[in-house]
């Protein structure tokens, strides 16, 4: 049996999402209560995915562990006071004081789940994610720069990102900020609150999405293209586990199962991972270069899409509403849709006097 932080040298897909959905049961517990952090992990998870797939070397085995070690990251915080947590404004030393032992106590409630969790979690990279490049930061202990594991150099990045671009109630003078804001922050706080090649590595990421969408990419482009780009790469991750190595631009080529049974396997797995029907039907043709099937019957939609004012078109990422006669069946908040032959992510929807879907991509 490994031990908790220990990688395990094999671990079959199936076994992975097993751990998956333990892991994000666990993650729900903490953010559920949180209007203001729900699904904060999530994104959290996505953007450290994102950035150590640039990492030269770090493999499969690693970014798994990673995915769920930092979804895990805030799960001491399951032992909080809530109130504290929801405080609007500043803690005060008290409230501060149970705040910082979020980290260890993540580590030690995560022992008794070690079985569930397969040996997928690094401690010391939730232990560590709040300590500074520098030395400082929370737990105590001395421990700095390279010294402090990478898993959690990785976590702390992202952590940064996501709570500089959301929304938080005890910053009622600036919401949110723009990423190009939030990076400029991390890098005035580079090699001493944060990993400077890292938050680099982070820039050069932003820098590379901005360039894709002819603009500078917005926080929701960033969630967006993190969510879609993690599950095409989880769906292929899959396929490879399925038939083999194979070739992106023609996936199904050389392979001897019939298109229909490998879609239905891959459907089947991603299920598995956490993924809705409609979401794991479209991401796995996707995968597969398969046709997508439109989400939206032509016959549903009324009259044409509402695209932004000019003065309100945002250049980092597309968006558009759809008025609805009727409403496609299990479509919510966060579920990857296809329509017009792209994928796009249901970001929110409003019933009452008419049915109207929000896209972006």
């Amino acid at each position: 049996m490994p031990r908790l932080g220990e990688v395990p040298d094999r671990m079959t897909q199936s076994e992975y999402q097993r751990v998956f959905k333990a892991a994000d049961a666990a993650r729900k517990k903490y953010e559920g209560h949180d209007a203001y952090t729900g699904q904060h992990s999530v994104r959290v998870a996505h953007y450290a995915v994102l950035l150590a797939s640039r990492i030269p070397g770090y493999g499969t085995n690693e970014i798994r562990r990673l995915e769920i070690t930092a979804m895990l990251h805030d799960y001491g915080k399951t032992f909080i006071d809530p109130r504290v947590i929801k405080k609007e404004g500043p803690l005060d030393d008290a409230e501060w004081v149970e705040m910082k032992r979020h980290p260890e106590l993540g580590v030690q409630g995560l022992q008794s789940k070690l079985d569930a969790l397969g040996g997928l979690v690094m401690p010391l990279g939730i232990l560590w994610h709040h300590k500074l490049f520098d030395g400082g930061g929370y737990p105590d202990g001395r421990i700095a720069g390279m010294a402090i594991p990478l898993e959690a150099r990785v976590i702390a990045v992202a952590d940064v990102f996501d709570a500089l671009t959301s929304k938080r109630a005890y910053r009622k003078d600036k919401p949110a900020f723009t990423p190009d804001e939030a990076i400029g922050m991390m890098r005035e706080g580079a090699g001493r609150q944060l990993d400077p090649s890292l938050v680099d590595l982070f820039a050069s990421v932003h820098q590379a999405e901005s360039d894709r969408v002819g603009g500078r990419a917005g926080a929701r482009t960033m969630q967006i293209s993190s969510v879609i780009g993690v599950e095409v790469e989880r769906a292929r991750s899959i396929l490879r586990s399925l038939v083999g190595p194979f070739d992106p631009g023609h996936p199904l080529r050389n392979v001897k199962a019939s298109a229909d049974e490998v879609l239905g396997r891959l459907v089947a797995e991603l299920l598995r991972a956490n993924l809705d029907l409609r979401s794991a039907e479209n991401v796995a043709r996707y995968a597969l270069r398969m046709p997508l099937h439109e989400t939206f019957r032509p016959e549903d939609v009324d009259g044409d899409p509402i695209l932004p004012g000019l003065s309100d078109l945002p250049r980092h990422h597309v968006e558009v509403t759809l008025r609805l006669r009727k409403m496609p069946p299990r479509l919510s908040y966060m579920h990857v849709v296809a329509w017009r032959g792209e994928l796009w992510l249901s970001v929110s929807e409003q019933r009452g006097e008419g049915i109207e879907v929000r896209l972006a991509r």
